[in-house]
């Protein structure tokens, strides 16, 4: 590649990487005369080799129209924040170098200054706090004197059978009562794999914010992992999440088919509130404190399959109900919308309207994001207004809304609305959403490329026989003028939406043109589409993408049937493999990231062994075979 040509990459990459991605927002504040919304972001540092986070106020007037915006705020030592309801306080979870070691502090803030700063190492009663989107929590207790969260649980000290000590050294451990552990320093500790390695036994703490006392709960039996913590409404007692603790983990990243329970643990008594069979998560109380919700989806099938929302009502001790089952193929909700079932992988810590009647959430849908409310009490769902870019909600509260918009073309915005509950329903979902922020610098041309999806039908007596693709690129040339790639994501049970991607933009911009397959398979399309794929990898999810390729030469015929590429990863890498080798003549030149190609070294050394149980016969003979 030319200089030229490398300083060009190099100067749309450098333009695209100012434009930051939004982590999370919160409606800090509500008057009579506005709002006051708290941004979180992060945005890549070239210079450094990292990526640097910051906080951004945005404070908006009755109408939600903005009246001024902070200076961004660093705070990329920042692991965990939190704030009590009333937002009179805020706990931060802080990761520092101090000496060369590696430290957490967790320091409480009012308004005004920097109340208490607890250093952990000091405390020594667990490991690191959990700062993932699996496990962790931090949290307020309802009068604010506890702040709870998800911790390592510290496991003995390992040594061998015999090393040398001194009798001081020895005299120190006797008396401190540490327990060592001879002989196991290579015992063999199972952990959960992919983004959650070292995650081998959680514990929930509570410090105590009035007497300064860190407590470990030692009531959560030792068979059970815990997660996604959070207190009751009376701050008595706690909910969360339970997950089964084996010889062996199997991996949680990509894999929503774990057996987990949501449970109630009261004083000593752990009670389970979800069934056998399932897996489950994001359990959220509502404002009244009278309803709590989550997401579970059966244990069979999938790795990641299609989700029920479920409720209790919490005062009244009545069963377990469910307010959205798993959708088949497709129903029809609210103003006559096409509804395909719910695949995202949590709930907003606050999700419900002011009065506890609607449930706010985001879900993958077909080739974008789409947000919704759910009564809990008619249990009717209704799709927002908005157009074909994706929509993700990000908090609620009081009836005004928070949400994240983004596209191919246009990077992560932040925008906010309001709904009335006394408005008839059919009129609920246009929320007359206001965008708070704009893209801050994009190259010149890409806002004349075009972003198309197509749904794809066979002519076929298959049980399953449509998929869809979506093109981003030129609207237009010379016949067979344009280079293109073909991308396939993973999963397999996962899918391409509407959102900002860096590497879609440099490539369309550059002059490529993009057509992303979701393949029968894909998430967002009914659990019958997700389950079809088993049994049948390397057959139909190789067709749609053949498939993909063929229809989208005749329908942009600009594109360039001799200059077709392919780029996947895991799965998809599994595939760009398939289809340069079946189709030689189809495809010139190929990415493939981590593809998943040796199944019989990877059932011994993955996280996720069982995934070989979704190919066809013909597919695990030649893995086989390969392999030896």
């Amino acid at each position: 590649m030319e200089s030229t040509q490398i300083d060009k990459v190099l100067n749309i990459y450098k333009t695209l990487s100012q434009n930051p991605a939004i982590s999370k927002a919160r409606i800090t504040s509500i008057a009579r005369n506005g709002i006051t919304v708290q941004s979180h972001w992060a945005q890549k540092n070239l210079e450094r080799h990292s990526k640097q986070k910051f906080i951004q106020d945005f404070s908006l007037d009755a109408e939600l129209n903005p009246l001024v915006e902070s200076f961004p705020i660093d705070v990329s030592t920042e692991t965990l924040s939190t704030c009590s309801e009333d937002e009179k306080f805020k706990a931060i979870l802080r990761q520092v170098t101090v000496d060369n070691v590696s430290k957490q502090y967790i320091e409480i803030w009012d308004r005004q200054h920097l109340v208490k700063n607890y250093d952990l190492s000091i405390y020594d009663i667990h490991g690191e706090i959990y700062t993932d989107s699996e496990f962790s929590s931090f949290a307020f207790s309802p009068d604010k004197t506890k702040l709870l969260y998800v911790a390592e649980k510290k496991l003995p000290k390992c040594e061998p059978f015999y090393k040398s000590k001194t009798r001081e050294k020895r005299e120190k451990e006797a008396l401190d009562m540490e327990e060592i552990s001879r002989g196991n320093e290579y015992v063999y500790k199972p952990h959960w794999g992919e983004q959650l390695v070292g995650k081998h036994q959680s514990v929930i703490v509570v410090l105590d914010l009035v007497e300064d006392i860190m407590k470990v709960n030692t009531f959560i039996p030792e068979e059970y992992f815990v997660g996604q913590v959070t207190w009751t409404p009376n701050g008595e007692y706690f909910v969360g999440v339970i997950w089964k603790r084996e010889a062996r983990y199997l991996g949680l990243y990509a894999c929503t088919n774990r057996p987990s329970w949501i449970f109630l643990l009261k004083t000593s008594e752990l009670k389970k509130l979800s069934s056998d069979g399932c897996s489950t998560r994001s359990p959220r109380f509502s404002p009244d404190g009278k309803t709590l919700v989550w997401l579970e989806r059966d244990l069979t099938g999938p790795h990641h399959q299609c989700h029920r929302l479920m409720r209790v009502k919490w005062e009244t001790d009545e069963k377990t109900d469910m307010l959205i089952d798993v959708v088949p193929v497709c129903k029809k909700i609210a103003n006559d919308k096409l509804f395909y079932g719910l695949y995202n992988r949590s709930l907003s810590r606050r999700c419900f309207s002011n009065d506890s009647l609607y449930v706010f959430l985001s879900t993958p849908q077909r080739h974008t994001i789409k947000s919704y409310m759910v009564n809990v009490e008619t249990k009717v769902i209704i799709e927002f207004k908005s157009d074909d870019s994706s929509l993700e909600v990000l908090d609620v509260r009081k009836n005004r809304i928070v949400l994240m918009k983004t596209s191919l073309i246009d990077p992560p915005r932040l925008v906010v609305g309001r709904f009335d509950p006394q408005v008839e329903a059919s009129q609920l979902p246009d929320l007359h959403l206001l965008e708070i922020t704009k893209p801050l610098v994009m190259p010149e041309g890409i806002e004349d490329l075009l972003i198309e999806s197509t749904d794809y039908e066979y002519s076929t007596n298959e049980e399953v026989k449509d998929f869809n693709f979506t093109y981003f690129g030129r609207k237009g040339g010379e016949n067979k003028s344009t280079p293109w790639i073909l991308m396939i994501h993973g999963g397999p049970h996962a899918n391409f939406v509407n959102y900002f991607s860096i590497e879609c933009a440099i490539l369309a911009i550059l002059g490529f043109a993009i057509v992303r397959v979701n393949y029968r398979g894909s998430t967002g399309m009914g659990s019958k589409n997700v389950e079809y794929l088993q049994g049948r990898v390397g057959e139909v999810d190789v067709l749609d993408c053949v498939t993909a390729t063929r229809e989208a030469l005749k329908k942009y015929p600009w594109l360039d049937p001799e200059s077709v590429g392919l780029s996947g990863g895991s799965h998809g890498g599994f595939l760009v493999a398939h289809l340069s080798s079946q189709f030689p003549n189809m495809y010139r030149a190929v990415v493939s990231r981590n593809p998943v190609i040796d199944l019989a070294a990877m059932y011994t050394i993955s996280d996720i062994p069982d995934c070989r149980n979704t190919l066809n016969k013909e597919d695990h003979n030649i893995a086989c075979q390969l392999h030896v």
